[in-house]
């Protein structure tokens, strides 16, 4: 958090995003490195909200990633929440969606 988050605010604007994102992933994505930026984006939960892809993500992208995500089914799981981890994997063939 404290690459993204320099000030510690608990908060991670899109562009200190992109631009961890562009370090990490300097040479080619991999299920793991998108799987690591959502987990960065949920704050660690193991599922995603609509609200903050929207918040986080450009329209499009959001959208995208909204239309595609399956509902996170544990037990921690609240109304609404994505499954991020299954998309991840899904994006690379290493699971069917």
């Amino acid at each position: 958090m404290s690459l993204v988050d320099p000030n510690g605010s608990n908060k991670v604007t899109f562009q200190s995003f992109v631009d961890f994102m562009t370090r990490e992933t300097s040479d080619s994505d991999t299920s793991e490195q998108v799987l690591a930026s959502f987990k960065i984006l949920a704050a660690d939960k193991p599922f995603i909200l609509l609200e903050e892809l929207r918040r986080e993500l450009p329209p499009e992208q959001a959208e995208y990633c909204i239309a595609r995500m399956p509902l996170y089914n544990g037990p921690d799981g609240v109304p609404g929440a994505l499954d991020y981890t299954a998309f991840s994997t899904a994006l690379y063939g290493e699971s069917d969606l």
